[in-house]
């Protein structure tokens, strides 16, 4: 079993949109929230344990990571062109930082790193709207589908997302 740390959603956002960028593609924030969600479910079925420190919302166009949207939906459906930036607030003043984002040095582990980069490139190949297709098919949000119509859906937990996800892992496996 490989050691490694768990990162904050938008370090990995963040990594997602910086990997997809410098190989030539884009994301938007529903393909980000899908494609952290499956990466959630990659991680829990290889390793047994979480890449991401959030949790999951069950909303209609799938799983959401709220904070992470919360920061790019202004993009709406178009190509997320910056990562985030880091902001702190000092001695009541605003400080604005250099973006976070996942790298082999903060997950701490190199192997794990470069599984991380194989399943987003696998995922990044896959359109969005078959993301959520994908997404719906499962049965942790499709017998949550009246609840989250109507916005009283609990949170995926780990265990389920690790199970439904069992099933998809020809998204992100070699072929």
């Amino acid at each position: 079993m490989s050691s490694f740390n768990v990162q904050e959603p938008i370090s990995v956002a963040n990594f997602i949109i910086d990997y997809a960028q410098k190989t030539g593609k884009s994301v938007s924030n529903l393909q980000l929230q899908k494609i952290m969600y499956f990466i959630q479910g990659a991680f829990l079925n290889e390793y047994n344990k979480e890449l991401v420190d959030s949790s999951f919302s069950r909303w209609q166009y799938g799983p959401v990571l709220k904070e992470v949207y919360a920061i790019f939906r202004d993009n709406g459906s178009s190509p997320i062109e910056k990562l985030a930036i880091t902001a702190n607030i000092k001695n009541g003043v605003l400080e604005l930082g250099d973006p976070q984002k996942t790298t082999s040095e903060n997950l701490g582990n190199e192997s794990v790193f470069r599984y991380l980069q194989e399943v987003t490139s696998k995922l990044l190949e896959v359109a969005p709207w078959e993301l959520v297709e994908i997404s719906h098919r499962q049965d942790i949000w499709y017998d949550h589908k009246d609840e989250i119509l109507n916005h009283t859906a609990p949170d995926y937990n780990n265990d389920e997302i690790k199970k439904a996800c069992k099933d998809n892992s020809d998204l992100w496996q070699k072929q």
